[in-house]
C-alpha cells in the first residue's frame, strides 16, 4: 500500500469515527483497532483538517433538548439546548 493510500484510509477512519457517535475506545474496540493507534491517527487527522480549515454547522435548536460536545480524548459534555452560542464556541475552541 502507498503512503498516500495509507493516509487517506486513516483519514477515513478518522471522519467515520467522528460521525459515529460513539466514543473513541468504543469504536476502536468495535473496528479491533488498538485506541492509542485510533487516537494517533485522530491527532494527524486533526492537523490535516486544520490546515485545510473547517466550520460547524450548528442546526435547528428549536427541537433539541441538549446540545453534546465530544472532545477528541472521549469526553463528553452535555449543555441545555438553550446554551448561548458565544459559550458553545469557546467550549469548542478549548
Amino acid at each position: 500500500m502507498k503512503t498516500q493510500e495509507i493516509t487517506s484510509e486513516k483519514s477515513n477512519i478518522a471522519n467515520q469515527w467522528r460521525s459515529s457517535g460513539m466514543t473513541q475506545i468504543d469504536y476502536a474496540s468495535a473496528n479491533n483497532i488498538p485506541i492509542h493507534t485510533l487516537r494517533y491517527w485522530l491527532y494527524k487527522h486533526k492537523d490535516a483538517v486544520s490546515e485545510e480549515g473547517s466550520f460547524l454547522r450548528i442546526k435547528d435548536l428549536s427541537t433539541v433538548n441538549e446540545l453534546v460536545l465530544r472532545y477528541p480524548g472521549g469526553v463528553e459534555l452535555r449543555l441545555p439546548a438553550s446554551t448561548p452560542i458565544i459559550v458553545i464556541k469557546q467550549l469548542i475552541s478549548l
